[in-house]
């Protein structure tokens, strides 16, 4: 993998948000924060000396060429890439100030937290409402059967998809076109209100407007 170092772009909130002038960074709290970040597949390193803060409520972009470890970076943000045996990371990874490579993190609780939306799209073998309902109900995340309806609705308008799947809910995902399945995997991911939001190139697989 290439050493290029991805280069972070902001997407700042409107001035009047920010208070005149001040950059995101001078006003808003820092949501995540990475230091010294190396990060190796086995012996080869993927990842060399990265550092940034990332902060609350802002969007930032990650532009760099095929390969110069964008989505592994991505990846480290929630230990995903603990699913790959070899890999390994060094320094730290700190969300609202705490370490979550840290003994006893939960994992669960962190991408719970820190949801993320991947390139290709990987919907359930269940039905739409089921995707989108996937989280909620194995996170316990709603009193009853209206509010949960009702989450399920609005992450699929948040996704721009509930016009297209209002009147089919109980199909089949695996029947939608590919860019409606990025889609419904983008609501999958907002239904839980995480907190914050990682997205691999979740446009490539869209169907062109």
């Amino acid at each position: 993998m290439s050493t290029t170092v991805p280069t972070p772009v902001f997407v700042p909130r409107p001035k009047a948000e920010q208070g005149g002038e001040q950059t995101p960074e001078a006003d808003v709290p820092v949501k995540i924060g990475v230091r010294r970040l190396n990060f190796f597949y086995g012996r080869a390193q993927a990842l060399h000396d990265i550092s940034i803060d990332v902060p609350e409520r802002v969007v930032m972009a990650f532009i760099g060429p095929s390969g110069c470890g964008k989505s592994t970076f991505l990846r480290t943000l929630n230990r995903m890439n603990d699913t790959i045996p070899g890999t390994r990371a060094e320094g730290d990874v700190l969300l609202d100030g705490e370490d979550i490579y840290a003994p006893g993190t939960d994992v669960v609780s962190l991408r719970r937290r820190v949801g993320m939306v991947f390139q290709k799209s990987n919907p359930f073998p269940k039905s739409i409402f089921d995707n989108v309902a996937y989280g909620l109900r194995i996170n316990r995340l709603t009193e009853n059967k209206s509010e949960l309806n009702e989450r399920v609705e609005q992450a699929l308008k948040d996704a721009a998809l509930w016009s297209e799947v209002k009147d089919r809910l109980k199909t089949s995902a695996l029947g939608l076109s590919g860019g409606q399945q990025q889609r419904l995997c983008i609501a999958r991911a907002l239904a839980v209100r995480p907190e914050v939001v990682l997205m691999d190139e979740p446009a490539s697989a869209l169907d062109p407007i």
